[in-house]
């Protein structure tokens, strides 16, 4: 079933508490085995960092659990942009939000372009774009046993 679209329309926001473990997890998951994910002493001192910072893949994972969480099952990202600004840290209350920027009808489906962001308190960590398509209807061919020549993100 496709979302409720409207141009501008904002989509939930969604609270996750950051913590060490969080952090380390998604490291280790994607083998991201730099320091400044995992070693505080080195983040801090060779690091000049806050505390261990979260990695681009669990970000991008976040972002796209987000935009699949509001979308549906049906639904089928076709890009994902994403620019870090900074650090997301243990003990951060990250706040992911959005907002449809585009709708584009097509005969089988409707193209939508999401701004993304990800923010702490007032401050802005992550800026991110998603263009994703939903299908039309229920009866909706899958937008997964698309030709590849038919996919135009």
């Amino acid at each position: 079933m496709n979302p409720t679209l409207a141009l501008h329309a904002r989509l939930p926001t969604r609270r996750i508490e950051v913590t060490t473990k969080s952090i380390i997890m998604g490291a280790v998951t994607s083998r991201d085995w730099a320091p400044l994910h995992h070693d505080v002493v080195w983040a801090k001192s060779e690091g000049n960092l806050p505390n261990i910072i979260m990695n681009n893949y669990t970000q991008a994972g976040l972002i796209n659990a987000y935009v699949t969480d509001w979308s549906g099952p049906a639904a089928r990202i076709g890009r994902l942009r994403f620019s870090m600004r900074s650090p997301i840290c243990p003990g951060d209350a990250l706040d992911l939000s959005g907002v449809i920027e585009t709708i584009d009808p097509e005969p089988e489906l409707i193209w939508v372009s999401l701004a993304i962001e990800l923010t702490v308190g007032d401050r802005l960590a992550t800026r991110s774009t998603v263009r994703v398509a939903l299908p039309v209807s229920e009866q909706s061919p899958s937008l997964w046993q698309r030709r590849a020549d038919a996919w135009q993100p």
